[in-house]
């Protein structure tokens, strides 16, 4: 009787180790996905936006609309960011002095155009270098779960 409450004990605690080592492992994948899924929420809402409306103004003034309008165009409709997303970032640029706001017409003030300013320039650099790494690491995530989903034949709907 002594011999089988000892091997129970033992199997019991072996168990438990084992259980604990599986405890491990998963919350390590845990963190590991909840690091992507954060880098892919980054990539498509905080930093690629900034990112972009930085680079037009680089190519040139615009105002909120002409923005908005530029990045429909050269994403084919796929990605038509609202004014109601754009100014608050250009007012919010505006503050941090990466963008200078100059009214068209100042009697009427119905067109605020944004021009990039130097230090918008080094901002917009410095995010560039951030955001490559992270673009990068989200396309794979996309990728791995695409050929997931639909194999090799990914032919465009």
């Amino acid at each position: 009787m002594a011999k089988e409450k000892e091997l129970k004990i033992a199997d019991w605690e072996a168990e438990e180790r084992k259980l604990e080592e599986e405890y491990r492992r998963r919350l390590e994948e845990l963190r590991a996905t909840r690091e992507t899924s954060e880098i892919v929420g980054q990539v498509l809402t905080r930093g690629l936006l900034p990112l972009y409306v930085l680079h037009l103004l680089n190519e040139g003034p615009r105002n909120g609309n002409e923005i908005c309008m530029s990045i429909g165009a050269r994403t084919g409709g796929a990605w038509q960011p609202s004014t109601g997303g754009i100014y608050p970032l250009l007012r919010k640029f505006e503050k941090q002095g990466l963008v200078e706001g100059t009214w068209q017409d100042p009697d009427k003030r119905t067109q605020r155009l944004y021009t990039l300013t130097p230090r918008g320039r080094e901002e917009m650099a410095s995010l560039r270098t951030g955001m490559k790494a992270k673009m990068q690491r989200a396309f794979r995530v996309f990728e791995i779960v695409l050929v997931d989903l639909f194999g090799d034949d990914r032919q465009e709907a």
